[in-house]
Formats: C-alpha cells, sequence, structure tokens
C-alpha cells in the first residue's frame, strides 16, 4: 500500500499495481518473461505527480475502463488523489509506489488520447511469439506506452520502442537501475 503521506512533493513516483483479475493473470502469465529477475509481475502502472498549484498529489494513467461515477474517462487521464482513493477503496493493497522521473509536460500533453485496445492484444501475442520489439505501433495509449513516451530512459535501456514496453518492463527497470 502507497503511503503518500510520505512521498517527497519534488519527486514523481511511478505506481504499481500487482492485479489479481482475470485479465491481470493473463498480463502476468505473458510478461513474466520482461522481469525475470522479479517474484511478482505488475499488471498496470501509472504516474504520482504533487500539482504544486493545486497543493494535491495527481494520478496520471492510461485505462481502458471509464468511471462515469467519479467522471473518470477510458484513455489518457488524470485526476485527484482524492478521487482514486475512491475508485480503488478495495484495491488499496495492490499497489506500490517507487521513484520515478516523468516529463510533467509530456504526462499533461497526452491527456485525453484514446486507450489503446490493440496494443494489449498485440503485446501478447508478442510474448507468446518471443518477438517483442517486431509488433506495429497501435492507435492510443495503455499504461506501460504511456508511462514510457515521458520517460526514454526505459526505452533505451530495453532497446524497444513505446509501443512495446510493458508494466513488467518497468518492474526490471527498477530492478537493474537501483
Amino acid at each position: 500500500m502507497i503511503q503518500f503521506d510520505e512521498l517527497d512533493k519534488e519527486k514523481t513516483y511511478i505506481g504499481l499495481q500487482y492485479g489479481t483479475s482475470k485479465i491481470a493473470q493473463k498480463i502476468v502469465k505473458y510478461s513474466k518473461q520482461y522481469a525475470p529477475d522479479s517474484p511478482d509481475i505488475p499488471t498496470h502502472v501509472f504516474a504520482i505527480v504533487y500539482r504544486h498549484e493545486l497543493k494535491e498529489w495527481w494520478i496520471y494513467e492510461s485505462h481502458l475502463k471509464e468511471n462515469k461515477e467519479l467522471g473518470f474517462p477510458s484513455g489518457v487521464r488524470r485526476y485527484s488523489l482524492k478521487k482514486w482513493l475512491k475508485s480503488e477503496i478495495r484495491n488499496l493493497h495492490q499497489f506500490e509506489a517507487y521513484p520515478f522521473n516523468f516529463d510533467r509536460y509530456i504526462l499533461e500533453d497526452l491527456v485525453g488520447f484514446k486507450y489503446g485496445v490493440g496494443s494489449i492484444a498485440s503485446l501478447m501475442l508478442a510474448a507468446i511469439k518471443k518477438n517483442n520489439g517486431k509488433q506495429k505501433d497501435r492507435k492510443g495509449y495503455i499504461c506501460s506506452e504511456y508511462l514510457a513516451c515521458c520517460n526514454p530512459n526505459i526505452c533505451a535501456f530495453f532497446e524497444l520502442p513505446v509501443w512495446c514496453i510493458t508494466p513488467a518492463h518497468f518492474q526490471q527497470y527498477l530492478i537493474k537501475t537501483n
């Protein structure tokens, strides 16, 4: 569980979710190879940023599932920590956070882009065929692709384009660089 009151407001963070849903189980199964040094594989990633002008933490992510009740659209979005906590109240035990350098301007600039459903299928197929890096770019952004756009170091580290990065790649990158 993330202790938000202990985070440094001058840093940006990556949030990792270790989900348990059926789709999360498939993500773990097919992406374990990208984080061979980790016993746990994240199924979702998001950015945590303190917005000084608003004096509060905000979550930046790309997600397929919209939440009409709280006003979250599908796709690349941002919202306050208060709203995020309401939406994830049952899952808070699934999350961890680590310092991670994100370009705040790119995080903001991509808000509003659609979710890349074809990218997930493409990544799973690449895992099965063991040919990640060969798939073509799809329209829209999945969570890991969005965050890879906001930190070019991860793509350079794995020598992959942004659309080939998975949550497991972020896990392995954290292990190897920290």
